[in-house]
């Protein structure tokens, strides 16, 4: 008996336009959107609902042709037939793993509305095309608000991220694809009109009663797009500046609305959605928006040309070429590889193995992974080489496949068994599932064979790396369990982000931030943000400038924002005053008496700190010293704040012989002491964001801070608590050019350190918490000027660097432990 074809619902539209919305309200009312859905992310927090295989298809069937999911020239591309019959079995196996239970299945990609003709030629399913739009000024807003996110949350340059930097390279980039998306909907309904719905947003988001009667007409039921479990309108990007508008021409802006009114005429519902703009940001150093500046890092003309796209090559058909001219192509045009019509190479009648076999190697140089399996598997089918079969294994090992590639290298070796480098392959496999004694046997049987085989080094190498990492992984846990030594915590790939925040959102959105936050100590902000902008031309600064203010507001205040994009420390340009309120004495003193050191030699840091200070919820008592000089300025700032006192000291020692001669001794009657200072770091560029990943690992949430003063009060033998180490100065982290400083204060100090042994884990930056008793004998000691040497500039080997050194081991000396903070 003939089984109909099952119904298949295909959501899609331009990105950012609400399809995960309408994805999720499917999803919810009984449609089965597939088992393999895209995680959560920062812009999307509650889940894409893009099923991953088909977006890896669609992904793939764009590389086929040259381009990817940013294309906006084309709104159809042809395909190699073998992606096609992919997709064909990506449904048969959809509506196999649906069973007899009857549910209606769906899938959401953007990426399919190129792909009309495609899905058009599947017969295993009656397709149903749900496709939602915006309007095009949210769309491209929020696109663009997406990238210029991705852009911020990592500590390298703009320029490493081309693909989220060429939204602003070619200002036009994400309005042209919104054309060609509307475009590409309004031909996918007019060549099928029964099966298509087209629908704006808001139709969902107001559950408007023309869209469940259109689902009727089309033979779905009308609850399917039901939202009201599901919307959350405060998800919805709804804030536009203004500079959007100075990207897109006039006559480009009018083509966007003409498509837009043609959509929504489609379903015959009025626009509900009112585009409202928001002013551009000033808020960046004015300096950052002078052409003038732009001049100084890179010529104007170079950004220009930077700035316009230049078409790719089109894709070669190497069908039109003998083999070994195509292989010629491939070898000496890497630049055009990835448009290479591959498929039609390969279907070439007369083909011997060696010619699959240069197939094999020009496709693997080119990384088309799917091209050189089907090479090395026509090479096989007509001479199964045993060098072949570990061809293929290595192809499957490099994708992770390590079953299948297991079983490549067991067929070579049942037909070359006494070949050793099988054996170091099939070692590799094990090494690489973690079963080192495993790969230690098979390691052992290739040297039986033949020890010199190259192929034994390489497993041996990689046998040993990963015990190292065991071994390190161990060291790591220990260090970090028993808080003896620990380390920023530098999220590298976001997917760790997107499995937290799928699984647990809460914990996942607040690793989201700490990303961003981390990456924004990890750089340069001003360097970085000036050699972004140079990239640019000048219509597209303003307009990025906006967006990435957008996103820094909400994790940074406005006295850290308008430091960390100062040039200099000494070039912020505000009213301090205005910046460092009296908040003292309104404040609860607490059940600790709480001190703060503050050494201040660039005023213009102070608003930084004092944003900082306000996470404490009680009142402290503040000594600030600084040189004499500044004396009186500092004093009329602080001449509302009642337990504050500003002292002069000369300027040597910088902020420990301060600490140590005069406001350790004025603060020896507190439970606790916060020593802080204007810390910068002039000799070291990737060292810019150490002052504040110190202060923000010590004051930056209250929650923290209150983490911190608990520690002290449950423990009476923690002496210090410090800041988990900037990622950039762990080669510092040594005894330096210290060791004849420190063993002098061994000696005066009676306090033994042994140098022969590494440097205890101490406060690097020299800004940390402490409980008094605890440092007692570094801090009642008769300190004199003339301990410290004058101001030269040192990096090291001075009398400061050491005491930094000694800390842990006077802390050792009066029974008392330290401890890092850690975040997140």
């Amino acid at each position: 008996m003939h089984t109909p074809p099952s119904t298949f619902l295909l959501v899609s539209g331009f990105h950012r336009s609400g399809t995960s919305l309408v994805a999720k309200t499917l999803a919810r009312n009984g449609v089965d959107m597939g088992q393999n859905l895209m995680g959560a992310s920062f812009a999307n927090t509650e889940g894409h609902y893009e099923d991953v295989p088909l977006v890896s298809i669609h992904d793939n069937m764009l590389y086929a042709n040259g381009t990817n999911w940013q294309e906006h020239r084309q709104i159809n591309f042809d395909t190699p037939k073998f992606l096609n019959n992919r997709l064909t079995r990506y449904l048969d196996e959809r509506i196999e793993q649906a069973g007899s239970q009857g549910a209606l299945l769906g899938a959401k990609d953007p990426r399919a509305l190129m792909f009309h003709s495609q899905w058009k030629k599947q017969q295993n399913v009656v397709l149903k095309s749900l496709f939602v739009f915006r309007d095009w000024h949210y769309s491209v807003s929020s696109l663009l608000k997406r990238h210029s996110r991705e852009l911020l949350q990592t500590s390298s340059a703009m320029n490493t991220r081309p693909l989220d930097l060429s939204f602003w390279q070619d200002p036009l980039l994400a309005t042209k694809m919104w054309i060609a998306s509307a475009k590409a909907m309004i031909a996918w309904y007019q060549a099928d009109t029964q099966n298509t719905l087209i629908f704006p947003l808001s139709a969902v988001i107001n559950g408007d009663k023309k869209l469940s009667q259109a689902l009727e007409e089309m033979n779905l039921p009308g609850y399917l797009l039901d939202a009201k479990s599901t919307v959350k309108k405060e998800l919805l990007h709804s804030s536009i500046p203004v500079s959007l508008l100075s990207l897109i021409p006039l006559d480009v802006q009018k083509e966007c609305n003409k498509l837009t009114e043609a959509l929504h005429g489609i379903l015959g519902v009025q626009p509900e959605e009112k585009v409202s703009f928001t002013e551009s940001s000033t808020f960046f150093p004015v300096k950052l928006s002078s052409d003038a500046k732009y001049e100084q890092i890179k010529p104007e003309q170079k950004a220009v040309e930077r700035a316009t796209p230049k078409l790719s090559n089109p894709a070669i058909d190497l069908s039109k070429f003998n083999f070994d001219d195509a292989i010629r192509i491939v070898n000496e045009c890497p630049a055009s590889t990835n448009k290479l019509h591959w498929d039609k190479l390969l279907t070439q009648t007369g083909a011997t193995p060696k010619n699959y076999d240069d197939i094999f190697a020009g496709a693997l140089k080119s990384n088309e992974l799917i091209i050189a399996e089907l090479a090395i598997r026509r090479a096989l089918d007509i001479q199964p080489a045993s060098w072949r079969w570990m061809q293929l294994g290595d192809l499957h090992k490099r994708r992770g496949e390590l079953d299948k590639a297991e079983t490549c290298y067991g067929n070579a070796i049942e037909r070359t068994p006494e070949n050793a480098t099988f054996y170091a392959r099939l070692a590799e496999v094990e090494i690489a599932r973690g079963n080192l004694e495993k790969g230690q046997e098979r390691i052992d049987q290739a040297k039986a064979l033949d020890s010199l085989k190259p192929a034994i080094a390489n497993a041996e190498a990689k046998l040993s790396k990963a015990r190292d990492k065991i071994v390190f992984a161990e060291q790591d846990t220990a260090r970090f369990s028993t808080d003896n030594y620990a380390a920023m915590k530098v999220v590298k790939d976001y997917t760790e982000v997107v499995d937290v925040m799928t699984h647990q959102p809460e914990s996942g959105k607040e690793l989201d931030a700490y990303l961003v936050k981390s990456a924004f100590v990890l750089r340069s902000n001003y360097q970085w943000l000036a050699e972004g902008l140079s990239e640019l031309p000048i219509n597209s600064r303003q307009n990025l400038l906006d967006y990435l203010f957008s996103h820094t507001q909400r994790y940074w205040p406005e006295a850290i924002i308008n430091t960390e994009f100062a040039e200099e420390a000494t070039s912020v340009q505000h009213e301090n005053k205005c910046l460092i309120s009296p908040r003292d004495s309104s404040l609860p003193t607490g059940r600790l008496k709480l001190g703060i050191h503050i050494h201040v030699f660039y005023i213009a840091l102070l608003p930084e700190i004092y944003t900082f200070l306000s996470n404490l919820s009680y009142r402290i008592n503040v000594v600030i010293t600084c040189p004499h000089e500044i004396v009186a300025k500092l004093n009329d700032m602080f001449s509302k704040h009642p337990y504050t006192k500003v002292i002069g000291v000369e300027n040597r020692g910088r902020d420990v012989a301060p600490w140590l001669m005069v406001a350790a001794k004025a603060l020896r009657q507190c439970d606790l002491v916060l020593k802080v200072h204007t810390k910068r770091t002039p000799h070291a560029s990737k060292l810019a964001g150490w002052r504040l990943q110190l202060l923000w690992f010590l004051l930056g949430e209250t929650g923290g801070i209150e983490k911190t003063l608990t520690q002290f009060k449950e423990n009476d033998s923690l002496g210090v608590r410090m800041p988990a180490y900037h990622p950039h100065i762990l080669k510092d982290i040594n005894w330096g050019e210290n060791r004849d400083e420190l063993q002098r204060l061994s000696s005066d100090f009676n306090i033994p350190v042994d140098l022969d042994e590494s440097v205890l884990p101490f406060p690097a930056g020299s800004m940390f918490w402490y409980r008094p008793s605890s440092l007692a004998p570094l801090t009642d000691f008769t300190w004199k000027l003339e301990h410290f040497p004058e101001e030269l500039g040192q990096t090291d080997g001075t009398i400061m660097h050491a005491i930094e050194r000694f800390i842990p081991y006077v802390c050792a000396h009066t029974q008392h432990k330290t401890s890092f903070i850690l975040k997140p």
